[in-house]
C-alpha cells in the first residue's frame, strides 16, 4: 500500500502471486481450452506478470481453483492436452421461469422507451444469453427481440445519418418490385404496428415516404452534399378526434391546435405523402372527420366511397 500510494501506479509486487495468477489462469480457461504452452505464452505476455512458469507451479494454481469449486480437466493426447473449465461456482444460471419473465418485462419495456434505450436493451439481453449459455435464453431473446430480421450494423448506421439527416442511397428488396437502390434525405427511424422504418423524403416522387428497415440489404453510399428539399410540398392537415383521449399518442409531426371538451381535439397533421395521411386518418376509423384542407377531405371521401362499393357489389 505505501508503494501504491508513492507512485500511484499498480505493479506486480503489490499482487498476492498465487490469488492473481490464479485468477489470470481461470480467466484464460474461461475463454477457451489451453495447453500449458499456451498458457505460458499468455504468461509472458501479460503487462505485470511478464514471465513464464513451471508445469509444477500451474499445478498449484489449478488446484486453488479446484478448491474454490471450479471442475478442470486436462482433454486427451489427442486433442492437444489441454486444460478445460468444465464447470465454476460463479457461473450465471436462471430457470425457465426466470427466463419467462425476462421476455415479458422485455416486451413490455420495448413499447414504453426510445429506441436509443431500446437498443440498449436488446443489447444487454443478448450478452446476457451468451454469458448464461441457456439455450432456452438464446432461443427466447431470437423470438422476442424487436431487431429480429434486421442488420445492426445497418440500423445504427442509418441511426447515425438521421441524427445528422444525412443524404444516402441504399439497396432496398421491395416485396413488388425486387430490389432497387432509393435515395432520401434520412429523418428518423423508428417503430410503427411492431415493424421498424426508415424515414425520409425520397428522391424518386419527391415526397415522404418510410421503408421497413428489415428489407434494406446494405447502404450503397452516403452524399458529402444534401439535395435541397424545399420544394417539396407539404400537407397540412386538419381533423377532430373524438373518443378516449387519454390513450391517443400523437406522431412527432402531429400536435393539438384547439381541445373543444374533453372528448374532442383537433390535430394538425404535416405530411408530403397523401397514402401516410390517409393510413393516419383512416386508422381512426369513426372517430375523426378531417376538417381542412378540402383537397384532403375528398381524397378520405373518395377512399371511402371505393371502400363501400367493395363492400355492396358498387350498389348505393
Amino acid at each position: 500500500m505505501k508503494e501504491f500510494m508513492k507512485t500511484k501506479t499498480v505493479t506486480y509486487n503489490l499482487m498476492s502471486f498465487t490469488g492473481f495468477k490464479s485468477l489470470y489462469v481461470f480467466s484464460l480457461l474461461l475463454e477457451a481450452p489451453r495447453s500449458y504452452a499456451e498458457i505460458c505464452e499468455a504468461f509472458k505476455k501479460h503487462e505485470f506478470i511478464k514471465e513464464s512458469i513451471s508445469i509444477d507451479t500451474l499445478r498449484v494454481y489449478l488446484t486453488s481453483l479446484k478448491r474454490a469449486g471450479c471442475e478442470i480437466i486436462r482433454m486427451k493426447k489427442s486433442e492437444g492436452s489441454k486444460y478445460k473449465l468444465v464447470s465454476h461456482p460463479f457461473q450465471l444460471y436462471v430457470t425457465d421461469e426466470q427466463i419467462n419473465s425476462i421476455a415479458k418485462i422485455y416486451k413490455n419495456l420495448s413499447k414504453n422507451i426510445s429506441l436509443d434505450e431500446l437498443l440498449i436493451l436488446d443489447k444487454f439481453l443478448k450478452k446476457l444469453a451468451v454469458l448464461i449459455n441457456n439455450p432456452l435464453l438464446e432461443e427466447t431473446y431470437n423470438k422476442v427481440s424487436a431487431f429480429k430480421g434486421i442488420d445492426m450494423e445497418i440500423l445504427e448506421t442509418l441511426i447515425r445519418c438521421c441524427k445528422a439527416k444525412e443524404q444516402i442511397t441504399f439497396l432496398y428488396n421491395s416485396p413488388k418490385n425486387g430490389k432497387k437502390e432509393i435515395q432520401i434525405v434520412t429523418d428518423k427511424v423508428g417503430f410503427s404496428n411492431g415493424k421498424l422504418y426508415l424515414y425520409g423524403v425520397g428522391f424518386e416522387y419527391k415526397q415522404y415516404g418510410y421503408f421497413n428497415v428489415s428489407r434494406i440489404e446494405k447502404i450503397v453510399s452516403i452524399s458529402l452534399y444534401k439535395t435541397d428539399i424545399s420544394d417539396v410540398e407539404v400537407f397540412t392537415v386538419g381533423y377532430e378526434l373524438y373518443g378516449n383521449l387519454p390513450e391517443l399518442k400523437l406522431g412527432d409531426d402531429e400536435k393539438i391546435v384547439e381541445t373543444k371538451n374533453d372528448n374532442t381535439v383537433v390535430v394538425e397533421y404535416k405530411s408530403s405523402n397523401m397514402f401516410m395521411i390517409k393510413q393516419k386518418i383512416l386508422s381512426y376509423g369513426c372517430a375523426c372527420r378531417v376538417l381542412y384542407p378540402e383537397s384532403v377531405k375528398n381524397e378520405i371521401l373518395e377512399t371511402l366511397k371505393a371502400m363501400r362499393a367493395g363492400y355492396y357489389d358498387g350498389e348505393n
